[in-house]
């Protein structure tokens, strides 16, 4: 879908349905609202009296009015509670005005940005968030069905005011970037196993500079390694998870210079499990088949920078995805089983369902000595524990460096992607110090979430590092917060927000 903006005037547009908002609560509508609804003959304001539209939040009241309009259709989204109303609600919007366009089989969509008015957020943010939400909401992956799902080609944002025309162009151009950059992870996640496996994940991260234009392109810059260059670095922990697989595993370097020559790195640390079946500690069969999503981390790195190359960020970047499947077999490695990590540090495997750890863990020191990084961000569904713990609306959050963290704050309320922030208190460690080896991959039933970051802390070398458990959030079981169900692209709006500034 093309996603554009024009400065004229929301009841001269020519397209299959414009799109005009109302607050919760609003008796008589106000700016562009009245305007349409004046040319209408008052429809709206007489739905509101009669009870018929309340303007809750992605509530929709569609009418076809046989006068006053360009267009031959008019949708009225809610926006919610004025009170209440964020940057974020404007992205949220998006998606139920999109559902009711493929519903009809509508080409072209143009929309008024909504929250620019009286919503009080600026021009340019509210642009940028409903740019960013028609990309999200026009995301569809139905590449196994024989009759394809109906897609908009266009959507168009509506700007009268000429001197917010500029600001609200860069702003629908900025989100639809992102957006797009976040689908392009999102497919990945969603595609079966079977077509995504480490050799695949790893030939798709060679195409992530793709389709950005030129000059970004030539600033993104990928290299794989194999089992022979995992070996000869004595990457134990990829190289015993991927033991039980006859895929080989891979190991994904992605670079993105955008800053200045022999300025420092920013390193983003993903977990690429294409399938996780918990090798030998087999997981119970119900959900399994959601497990396609446990290199969920590893995709949203990708994107992440795929998305700060598309906007120029000005920033080195690195993006360091370890790719496994873990699988039972006879080859397998087992619980008892003692690892030598890249790092030279010895680990105790107590689960081999506590994989995503030991790839990470090889991949930061990987990190750390190649790049000598300024910063680590790592991403990874990693734990039920975190979704115990947060369910489904925070990504989980902790680090090492409180200045790092108070920036993951601040870049999360911008975005409006939820993270909270859990301890990593020394005494956690005493969870994970195993009796024969120096660690063990699993701390027992308390802290799960913390005790897991507790252990990728010891392979950061000091670092600055911030950790991302996104195993809540990655994947939405059911429509809410203006996703349809399947896979997020969480952390990337929270990253591209915390990079860009």
């Amino acid at each position: 879908m093309r996603i554009g903006c024009v400065s004229t005037d929301i009841r001269a547009v020519k397209a299959d349905m414009v799109v005009v908002n109302l607050f919760e609560g609003t008796k008589r509508p106000g700016g562009a609202t009245a305007a349409v609804d004046a040319a209408i003959g008052g429809a709206i304001a007489a739905a509101v009296r009669a009870g018929d539209f309340a303007g809750k939040l992605g509530e929709t009241l569609s009418l076809r009015p046989s006068r006053g309009l360009s267009s031959p259709r008019v949708l009225v989204v809610g926006l919610g509670k004025k009170e209440k109303f964020t940057a974020d609600h404007a992205r949220q919007a998006i998606l139920p005005v999109l559902k009711e366009a493929k519903r009809l089989k509508l080409s072209t969509v143009a929309s008024v940005v909504h929250g620019a008015g009286a919503g009080g957020i600026d021009p340019g943010v509210a642009a940028r968030f409903g740019a960013l939400g028609a990309a999200l909401s026009a995301f569809e992956f139905d590449r196994y069905k024989e009759k394809k799902a109906h897609r908009v080609a266009r959507f168009l944002f509506v700007e009268r005011d000429a001197k917010a025309f500029p600001t609200v162009r860069a702003g629908v151009s900025r989100g639809a970037r992102v957006g797009e950059a976040i689908n392009w992870g999102r497919s990945l996640v969603a595609t079966p196993p079977a077509e995504l496996r480490p050799d695949d994940l790893a030939r798709a991260a060679r195409r992530v500079g793709r389709g950005i234009g030129a000059v970004a392109a030539r600033k993104v810059r990928v290299r794989v390694l194999g089992r022979t260059e995992l070996s000869a670095m004595k990457a134990g922990g990829i190289l015993a998870v991927a033991k039980g697989s006859p895929a080989p595993p891979r190991l994904v370097v992605a670079e993105y210079r955008g800053g200045s020559p022999g300025s420092p790195w920013t390193a983003l640390v993903g977990k690429g499990v294409t399938f996780d079946t918990g090798g030998i500690s087999l997981k119970k069969w119900e959900g399994m088949e959601k497990m396609k999503y446990d290199m969920a981390g590893g995709a949203g790195m990708l994107a992440t920078l795929r998305a700060a190359a598309a906007l120029g960020i000005r920033r080195n970047l690195v993006a360091v995805v370890p790719c496994v499947e873990n699988m039972p077999s006879g080859t397998a490695y087992r619980p008892g089983d003692v690892l030598r990590m890249m790092s030279g540090k010895t680990v105790e495997i107590l689960s081999t369902d506590a994989e995503g750890r030991l790839i990470l863990a090889d991949a930061m020191t990987y990190a750390v000595r190649r790049y000598r990084p300024k910063e680590m961000i790592d991403a990874a569904t990693l734990t039920g524990a975190c979704i115990v713990a947060l369910g489904s609306v925070n990504i989980g959050m902790m680090g090492n460096d409180e200045a790092m963290l108070s920036r993951m704050k601040a870049a999360s309320a911008a975005s409006g992607e939820k993270a909270w922030e859990l301890p990593l208190h020394e005494e956690y460690f005493e969870q994970i110090k195993s009796d024969i080896g120096e660690l063990k991959n699993i701390g027992g039933g308390e802290a799960g979430a913390i005790t897991a970051a507790r252990f990728l802390q010891e392979f950061v070398d000091g670092t600055p590092w911030v950790h991302f458990d996104i195993a809540g959030t990655a994947w939405v079981e059911k429509e809410k917060r203006g996703y349809a169900p399947g896979p997020s692209g969480a952390p990337v709006r929270l990253l591209v927000q915390y990079l860009s500034s």
